[in-house]
């Protein structure tokens, strides 16, 4: 069975997956000092250099060219710190990427992760010119504690609600994922949270633009957390708790608002484990994250830190320089993981460089929460089954990061 799972990855997702997940971070500055993010050790680095730019490019069509598989989808993630610090960037390299698709007759998609506070009308309006179609904003529950756990480095700055005034002024053509990174202060903040996005009109007004994504708060290794931080810190049990309770919070809001405004009541889809695959980011040896200063990584984890950057922009385009990265095995890392029957569907042992860093790490919440909530599913379906859809089977679709 091992085998089955080893060559799906090797053929479909990282081999032969003809994507290039190129991660670019326009500046390691932020504009926000969040207690769980890697502020700490953030050297103060953005792409200004035009050298840099254009090597970039370059680099990336020597993949194109060389690659062994047929290339035909260049994917871009614009990352930070904060990204929007350097729109600059953003837009001098899009013109360059957009030309590299269309001169191999590529797909080209973009993205970018934001904390909010720059998507001004101007800024949103480059973002469109240069095809980001996506945007993934992060908002940690309702004001007080949002300003609280990503507090902005301006005093006295409006933060909270300067975010939401801008998410309610983005056009339609463009999606919004909101991130929400959870532990015990955020979950009871978040009905108080969706009552605002309601006054802005941003959700459920704007719900085939805006969707959520509740995430589990971890910090890094370094952070010393305080006695209120780990107080405040769930476990996955809980965690995986509060999602299915804010999936069911959206559903009851968004059909009382549906109700009074002639739309069509939604169901909730079933929640089902699904096959993880390793990052293909890390794995794939056409996909890669290039900071400030050009040097390569393979994981948005590390841009901050040159010493774990394996090549550069301006050396010659090698895939044997990856092969460690490549060689990562989530099925034969370590023994706890390779016998659980839980490892297929594991969506903790994604991140190849926390999965390294960690001997045995947190283990999926499915593997405590399968029958009792596959049961729930199947009785609210049974009971109640204008609330819920008969479930459907769907592949996962690799990013090219998990868990972040």
């Amino acid at each position: 069975m091992i085998e089955i799972f080893e060559k799906n990855s090797n053929d479909y997702q990282f081999k032969n997956a003809g994507t290039i997940y190129l991660t670019i971070g326009t500046t390691i500055s932020c504009n926000m000092g969040c207690s769980y993010c890697f502020e700490f050790v953030k050297p103060n680095h953005t792409l200004k250099d035009d050298k840099v730019k254009k090597q970039t490019i370059i680099y990336i069509d020597e993949i194109i060219r060389k690659a062994e598989q047929k290339i035909h989808t260049l994917s871009i993630t614009w990352y930070g710190g904060e990204p929007l610090l350097n729109v600059k960037a953003i837009e001098d390299m899009s013109v360059g990427l957009i030309e590299l698709a269309k001169k191999h007759n590529l797909i080209y998609n973009a993205k970018i992760i934001t904390n909010g506070i720059y998507l001004t009308e101007t800024n949103v309006q480059k973002l469109i010119d240069n095809k980001v179609q996506l945007m993934q904003v992060t908002i940690d529950g309702a004001r007080a504690i949002h300003d609280k756990k990503r507090p902005l480095k301006q005093k006295n700055a409006k933060n909270y609600y300067r975010i939401l005034e801008n998410l309610s002024q983005i056009p339609e053509g463009i999606n919004v994922l909101v991130r929400i990174n959870v532990d015990n202060e955020v979950a009871d903040s978040t009905p108080d949270m969706l009552d605002d996005f309601q006054s802005f009109g941003i959700w459920p007004d704007k719900y085939k633009q805006f969707s959520f994504d509740p995430a589990w708060l971890r910090s890094y290794e370094e952070i010393t957390l305080n006695e209120e931080e780990k107080d405040n810190r769930m476990h996955v049990d809980a965690f995986f708790d509060f999602k299915q309770n804010f999936r069911l919070n959206l559903l009851e809001r968004f059909n009382r608002w549906a109700n009074q405004n002639q739309v069509k009541a939604a169901k909730l889809k079933w929640d089902l484990p699904s096959y993880q695959s390793t990052c293909a980011t890390w794995a794939s040896p056409i996909s890669l994250v290039v900071d400030p200063n050009g040097f390569i990584h393979k994981c948005w984890e590390t841009i901050h830190d040159d010493k774990q950057a394996p090549s550069s922009v301006f050396d010659a385009y090698d895939p044997n320089i990856f092969a460690k990265y490549s060689a990562f095995n989530r099925y034969s890392h370590n023994d706890v993981c390779r016998n659980c029957k839980y490892l297929p569907v594991c969506d903790k042992i994604s991140c190849s460089y926390e999965a390294i860093k960690n001997t045995v790490p947190q283990c999926t919440e499915w593997k405590y929460k399968t029958e009792s909530y596959i049961r729930e599913q199947y009785l609210r379906m049974i009971n109640n089954p204008e609330s819920i859809n008969a479930p459907t089977a769907a592949a996962a679709v690799n990013t090219g990061h998990s868990n972040k």
